[in-house]
This record gives structure tokens, sequence and C-alpha cells, in this order.
């Protein structure tokens, strides 16, 4: 999609966007990065709590560095709870003047508390801007000055992301200039998803500030739903110009998914009877549905999120890739599973020698708040671990009176 985005052990999300400069050999280029207060390490500083962390960007054409920005922050927090923020509660940015072209970027953040690092690379065209008809990149924000001039640096946060909360949000905005003569702008905006099948359109028209026109575009999140659309921008009567990802998602801490897929993920953490509630949901109706499903699973309402969602997703990841067999995801197997729909055991026994190729080997899995055990078994010796059937007849009776509480 035309997005950094690195990994554990700290991650974090990029975007690059385009703005005019006062002459068409150079472009107004900004790096957007975002990253979650609970992956920086923070620690009290009076009555505060404060984490820093570096960035170092290299910019090559041709394999030659043009640019090369080191950079160090420091995040403070008034309270101890906002560090273990997993939302976009942190953004960098750092602008450069190019000249249009291919250029290679290699990024890398380092939280300076224990040193832990990610890096990521791309490839990106630098678009050669301020024709009449051409238009800026459409820039998601989270705050912005509409630019009066093209020579001006912008009065914009940026959100890296692109994201907005399904069920939360009413809108995403973006940000767009356009470059030519004229008191208005009319331009024609388009909701595309991922078969290029049209989700919304509207037109809207930018005012004339100084030597540009600017303004913000709405998108109903409500009308494109949850998933990865594809903003297109272009002047009224003109060919489609410009694009922008963006990602409605589920909730705070919740995957990026299509609404079919979620409802495959969350198979072992709601009952058939809800997910199928959900399944059988007109498009129109699956906001309503959604937060209706997300208040009916939540054990601690009183809390602005769910919690019970947010703890099963971060199992999901884990057993991803601790349980993976060959042509299996970890969280299809028995193993993960049980752990999916039960939580991590109390104890775990080993039995057997291990070691690739010695068969009979099993583990025990105890969970005594259930007063229960499951037993895996590998027969193969290859790490293909099966639940025995009395364990399957126990998880399932267990993970029912779980669900239908």
């Amino acid at each position: 999609m035309g997005y950094l985005s690195a990994g554990a052990p700290l991650p974090f999300v990029g975007a690059v966007s385009y703005l005019a400069t006062a002459t068409q050999d150079s472009t107004d280029v900004t790096l957007g990065l975002s990253l979650a207060n609970a992956f920086l390490s923070f620690v009290r500083d009076n009555d505060r709590f404060v984490a820093g962390y570096s960035v170092s960007i290299t910019l090559r054409q041709a394999g030659t560095v043009v640019r090369q920005v080191s950079a160090h922050e420091v995040v403070r927090v008034a309270s101890y709870k906002e560090t273990s923020r997993i939302d976009e509660s942190v953004v960098f940015q750092q602008g450069f003047i190019l000249a249009p072209g291919q250029y290679a970027l290699a990024v890398s953040v380092r939280d300076d508390g224990n040193g832990r690092t990610s890096s990521e690379e791309m490839l990106f065209a630098v678009p050669r801007l301020g024709a009449p008809g051409t238009l800026s990149t459409p820039v998601p924000y989270l705050q912005v000055v509409p630019r009066r001039s093209r020579s001006a640096v912008a009065n914009l946060v940026s959100n890296p992301r692109a994201t907005a909360v399904f069920g939360r949000d009413t809108t995403i905005v973006l940000y767009v200039e356009g470059y030519g003569e004229g008191s208005r702008l009319p331009l024609s905006i388009e909701a595309r998803n991922d078969a290029g099948r049209v989700l919304w359109s509207d037109t809207l028209s930018l005012p004339r500030r100084g030597d540009l026109f600017s303004g913000a575009a709405s998108v109903p999140v409500a009308r494109i739903g949850i998933g990865v659309s594809v903003i297109a921008i272009w002047p009224t009567g003109m060919a489609d110009t410009v694009r922008a990802p963006v990602f409605i998602t589920f909730g705070e801490g919740l995957p990026v998914a299509k609404f079919e897929d979620m409802l495959t993920y969350l198979r072992w953490f709601a009952s058939p009877y809800r997910i199928k509630q959900l399944r059988d949901t007109e498009p129109e109706a699956r906001p309503a549905a959604w937060t209706a499903f997300v208040k009916a699973t939540d054990s601690d309402p009183l809390t602005p999120i769910n919690e019970d969602l947010i703890d099963y997703f971060s199992r999901l990841l884990v057993v991803t890739t601790r349980f993976r067999e060959e042509g299996t995801p970890g969280w299809l197997t028995d193993r993960g599973k049980v752990l999916l729909g039960l939580g991590e055991p109390d104890q775990i026994y080993d039995q057997g020698l291990a070691g690739v190729g010695n068969r009979g080997r099993s583990q025990v899995w105890e969970y005594r708040r259930l007063n229960a055990q499951f037993v895996f078994y590998d027969q193969t010796g290859f790490d293909r671990w099966r639940l025995t059937s009395s364990g399957e007849m126990e998880f399932q009776a267990q993970w029912q009176r779980r669900v239908n509480r």
C-alpha cells in the first residue's frame, strides 16, 4: 500500500506525503512515523513518566546518499496508565525538499531505554507538483492549518496510520491541495474497496488561499465499512489523479481486517450464535451490530475499551507464531484454540524426550481455576500436536460455559 510497516521489537508505521513548493523543480516531502507508548521504555521523572527514542533516516538516489537525518525525541506522559497506550500515541515527522524522481528510503527507530530497534526500507517516487490541474497527496491528519502559500511550511500533524475506528469515528479526514487558477477548485472523490468497487462518492470544492487551493475532504466511515479502502480524488471533469489508502479498524489494539475475516478470527472468542448474528447482518447495519457485539462481550463495560477483545487478539498473535505447524497457522491448531478459548494455562508439563523425530511426546496443560487438564500428544515427532478425544470434549464444555455466561 506504499507504507512503511515494521514489526517487533519496536513496531512503527510510516507514510510519505507530497506538497508543492514555490517551483516545480522541487517538492515538499514529509515522512510521518507512528508508534505506540506501550513499546517504549518509560521511567518515572518526578510526577511524570519519560521515555526516549531515536530515529535514523537515510535517503538514497541511484545508490548515492542525498539526505541523512538522526533525531532524538522525548515522550512525557502524566500517568502510568498512559505508558501502556497501544493506539497511535506518538507521531514523528521529518520534512525534506527534494527534486522529483525515484528514491530509496531507510528508516530505523530505536528505544533509547533498552536499545530495541526496528528498521524498514521502501522505494518511492517524488512527483512534480504545482502545474495547473495537479493535486497534492491526500494526507490523513490529526490536526491542520491549511497553507496559504506554496513556500510556507505546512502546519500539519499527519495520521501516518491513516486509521479510523469503526463504530467510534464518524469520518476520516484528509488534507488536500490543488494548484492552478480560479477562485475555487471543484473536485470529485470516491472510496473504492480492494476489488475496485466504488463504495462511496461525492464532490467538494477547495477555496483559494493565496497561491493555491487547500482544504479538507471528509470520508464517512460507515459508508466505506471495515478494512482497507482507497480514496481517489481528481479535479472534476479530469482524469483520476491522486489516491491514498485508509484503514478502518474494529478498535484500538484490534487488527485491520475485512469484516468476514474478522468473524473467522473471532471463532474462539464468542459463541457461534453471536458470530452468526454478525455474519447475517446487512452491510449498512454492521456499525451498529459491531457496537452491540462489543458491548455484549465486554466483562467490564465501565471502561472505554473491551479489554477481553484486546487480550484475545494479543493471544492470537502469540499462538500464531508459537504453535505454527506445517501448513497450518498457530491459531488454527489444537493448542492454539485451547489457549485462545481458555487463556494461558497455569502449568505446562512436558513428557517424553524433546527433539525432532522423538515420537510419543505429550504435554499436559493444567487449568487450576477450571479444575481441568488437557493432554496434547505428538505421535509423529514433528511438532504436530493433537488434543486427546476426552480433552476435546472437556474443552468444548469449558469453552461453551465461558462464552455463554
